[in-house]
Formats: C-alpha cells, structure tokens, sequence
C-alpha cells in the first residue's frame, strides 16, 4: 500500500494554506499567512485517533492501522483519517487522543477529544459510548484549566502544552452526529427519527456557545455522511430491496442525514451572526462520499459499497457477528474476517468506516473549498489528484 505522492502532499499543504485562512486573496503561496497554532477535536469514530481504545472500551486487532502505521493505532480504519490528512496539510503533528497518555504524547498543537461510538445528546445506559459531546466540552474545559496551572509554574511544560492564547487563536474542528441517527432507525421510524433532529442540534448549538464563551473562534464542523451507504445499514436494513435507492443505499437513512445536514447549515448560518469576531465553516462532507460513491471508478476504486475487511464476500461482506480482524464461530465452524489484500481499491474499510484511501480522496475534495461554506476561494490554481 503507497501512500499520497510527496507532489500531492505538497499540494495538500499548499491548498491548507491558500484555502483554510478563509480569505485566498490575502495570501501569497510562497509565503502564507495563514496559520493555526493548535487544532482542538471533537467528534466521533470518523476522527478519532485513539480516544477509544485508550479509555478501555475496547482493542483493535491486525489488519486495522496495518495500511500506514503498520499495527494498530487506535484508528478503526486502515490507516490514516480525514483529520490526519487535514493536520497534515497544515503542517502540524497527528492528534493525540486526550485519554491517551501512554509515550508522554505532546500536545503543544492541541488535542483529540474525539472517541467512536459517540453522540452529540448526552449518553444513556444503552450508548455505546459515554462520552458524548457535552462531556467532551467538558474534557476541554479540564485540559485548558490543567494547561494554565502548568504554564503559571514556568517553563517545565511548556514544550508540551498549547500557550495560553492557542486557546483564542487554535482551530476547533467538529465531527459528530452519524450516531444520533444510525443508531436510531433501530427502533424507531424514519419521522421519529427525523422529528429528533432538533433536539440533537440544540445539545450541539449550546456547546458550541460554551466554547465562544470560553474564548473560542474558529469553527470548523463537518456535516454528516450518506449513512444509507454504510454495509453495515445494507445489510441490516436493505434486505427489502425496495428501501434502496439507485446506488443499492438504504433511501431513508440518507433523507435523514439531508434533512439533519440542511438544518445543521442553518444552524451554522444563524451562529455567524450571533458570534461575534467567530469564523464559521461548514463542510458538506455528505455530497463528497455521495459522490464518490456513485463515480467510484472515476477515482481509482473499484468497490464502492463492499468492505474491505470483513466476513461474508460480496456484495458487502459485512457480517455483524464476525467485526473485521475478529474470529467467531459460525454454524460450529471457526471463520475470520480477514483485510482484502489492496485497500486502495475499496471505499469502506470494515463496514462502518472509510478506507485511508478514501479518506485521502474526501481531505483532497474538502480542500478544494468548493463544498464548504462560505468556500475558501472562488477559484483554487490546482486540482489534486485523489488516486493514490
């Protein structure tokens, strides 16, 4: 497995500069002006770096981490994900995870509060994960408390800790709320599910308050994905055929998922004008996997829906019982869900979650700045080639 091309990387961090300053004119390519001293996480197993795994909840087994680090990282992917791609585009380290204290991790250019299974309403006895995204805030809180009691005792931390205004000047990413919806449709309707959208984004609008409030200004918040696209809901939900829509997705999780990205934009769009001295991004990731889905081949891959690692062959080779990189036994016979041998050529990695690949083709999109708003430039000067 290849990683990007060192051309694309350079592009890569050329786009982060020309692009994630949010006002291209400004800046030169030879000399950006633009740069974040620390980037603060929040979000789910799309971005989490190892939040997870650390707290306990679980291990990852080979193949995951086996595409770019060689073992497990604490990643469910095989490799690297769209937050990496973007840490690096901006010159920056990989995020620690902030539950992840093992190596003395540095986390000068800031931290991963980010942990799979996650949702944006406060968590119940039956939720995957406990740390939803009131408790993440409140993680940060902590951190950036401990952080300023250190920083009063001098220098001994200093080279391992965000300054005091990386706080004010960091950029605070967001990426949550595929599981306030998946795992919804579980027990209740397409209209319950949809009539919940509300509440979900009230819980998400008043933590991001308490951030501004706390001196925070740069947001950056993804929307969420085509969920119907998932092997994981294929196969749960798609038995019947004719709940799939013309690219063998299930329709109503991905109305879904439109219906809470449109209001989740507006959300964003109200904000601007109540936060005062903020800059707000939105990212339409939805319309980037939709669209790498349906023009897969168009971009080098090859499996759109089938996962990469996983047991029951195609079309999906998702099976629930057997998770990737596990054994299970089935009918009183021993089976594994063993990793394809070429990554590159699926867009799922396990059912749940993308390939690096894929990853690296949705950062690649994402700083185009054509599907964010408001975008970062109304033409960029090159176009980066996804294929690895």
């Amino acid at each position: 497995m290849r990683g990007p091309p060192h051309a694309a990387a350079v592009l890569l961090v050329a786009a982060a500069a020309l692009c994630l300053g949010g006002r291209a004119e400004e800046l030169e390519a030879s000399s950006p002006e633009f740069n974040y001293p620390a980037v603060f996480n929040f979000g789910d197993s799309n971005s989490d770096t190892g939040g997870r795994v650390a707290a306990g909840f679980e291990s990852i087994s080979p193949p995951y981490g086996s595409t770019f680090f060689g073992s497990p990282s604490g990643r469910f992917c095989d490799g690297r994900l769209i937050i990496d791609f973007l840490m690096d585009a901006m010159d920056m380290p990989f995020l620690n995870a902030y539950l992840d204290s093992v190596g003395a991790p540095n986390l000068r250019a800031g931290v991963n509060f980010a942990q799979a299974g996650c949702s944006i309403t406060p968590a119940t006895a039956t939720s995957v994960s406990p740390f939803s995204f009131g408790l993440q805030i409140k993680q940060f809180f902590a951190f950036k408390d401990k952080v300023t009691k250190l920083l009063s005792k001098g220098d001994t931390y200093r080279r391992y800790i965000p300054q005091s205004d990386y706080f004010s000047q960091g950029l605070y990413t967001f990426d949550i709320g595929q599981n306030d919806l998946a795992g919804e449709f579980y027990w209740k309707t397409e209209d319950q599910v949809a009539a919940s959208i509300p509440t979900i984004l009230l819980e998400f609008e008043t933590g991001l308050k308490k951030l501004y409030e706390q001196g925070a200004r740069k947001f950056w918040i993804h929307n969420t994905g085509p969920l119907g696209c998932l092997p994981q809901n294929i196969a749960f939900f798609g038995k019947d055929r004719s709940q799939l829509d013309e690219l063998r997705c299930v329709a109503k999780h991905n109305r879904v998922a439109k219906l809470f990205n449109l209001q989740l934009h507006a959300l964003c769009t109200k904000l601007r004008g109540e936060f005062a001295g903020a800059s707000i991004t939105y990212v339409d990731i939805y319309t980037i996997k939709y669209s790498l889905i349906a023009n897969y081949s168009r971009y080098g891959f090859e499996n759109p829906i089938q996962a990469c690692c996983g047991y029951g062959g195609p079309p999906l080779n998702y099976d629930s019982r057997v998770p990737c990189g596990q054994t299970a036994s089935l009918n009183g016979n021993l089976v594994t869900a063993k990793g394809c041998k070429d990554s590159t050529e699926f867009v799922n990695w396990d059912g749940i979650h993308y390939t690096e690949a894929a990853n690296f083709h949705i950062a690649s999109q994402i700083l185009t700045g054509r599907y964010s708003d408001p975008p970062f430039a109304d033409k960029m000067p090159f176009l980066i080639k996804p294929k690895f």
